[in-house]
């Protein structure tokens, strides 16, 4: 019986709670406070409980000093923390300490048309120098030395611009990332291959510009050709 009167007195204290009260006798204004408060005690509660259970359940973070970790240990760490950093002794790696280029050169430069045996062959003494110069046997053993000579000077170039990576390194101040790490190797052999590209273009611009600027005349008349007319005047005529 006694413990039906506390729960009554309970209800009734609950039912008339007024944690907004003011001195209005306004019966609207009262009820809105009675319902402002029966709203702001069940959040308030909420938020209490939401507070006390983060604090129990939040780990405070730690700094922990691991000295010189191998690779598998940092990346386990790195596998479960989002924040592991390992500071390197040395900035900075040459590309040659773990990097190996494979050169392929393309097929013809390593084919018998660049021979000297080819050459040679093709060239005769006393038949080119009376062909038509238009006829490609007139001409023939002295492309084939432009093809060699272009294959020899790709080679060189490309043998240097790799001797130059190898030299060149790779600096950052922490361990890099395996995706990280592969983006940076990917990007530094791409401007590798575009120097490459550009040194051959250059070179062979160079020449060009030396052939016609001088206006070179080849000895196998295969750009200019002279011709002596029966009146005895002297032209030249493109082929």
């Amino acid at each position: 019986m006694k413990f039906d009167i506390i729960i009554s007195n309970l209800k009734n204290y609950l039912i008339k709670l007024n944690t907004f009260e003011t001195d209005t006798n306004d019966e609207h204004e009262i009820r809105i406070q009675l319902w402002s408060t029966r709203l702001y005690i069940p959040m308030l509660l909420l938020a209490m409980i939401i507070l006390v259970a983060y604090t129990a359940t939040n780990i405070s973070a730690k700094q922990i000093d691991i000295s010189n970790p191998s690779l598998s240990a940092y990346l386990n760490l790195y596998t479960k923390y989002n924040s592991v950093t390992c500071p390197c002794t040395k900035i900075s790696a040459s590309y040659q300490s773990f990097v190996e280029l494979s050169i392929v050169f393309h097929q013809i430069c390593s084919s018998d048309l660049i021979s000297t045996d080819w050459i040679e062959f093709l060239f005769d003494n006393n038949e080119t120098t009376i062909i038509y110069a238009a006829d490609f046997r007139a001409s023939a053993s002295n492309q084939f030395q432009v093809l060699q000579a272009l294959c020899q000077l790709s080679t060189e170039i490309v043998r240097n611009g790799v001797d130059i990576f190898y030299t060149s390194e790779l600096i950052s101040g922490e361990l890099l990332s395996e995706d990280l790490f592969k983006s940076q190797l990917e990007a530094d052999i791409s401007r590798f291959q575009m120097s490459i590209a550009s040194d051959f273009g250059r070179t062979l611009t160079f020449m060009r510009s030396l052939t016609f600027s001088n206006a070179l005349m080849p000895a196998i008349e295969t750009a200019y050709t002279f011709i002596v007319s029966d009146q005895g005047a002297l032209g030249s005529y493109p082929l």
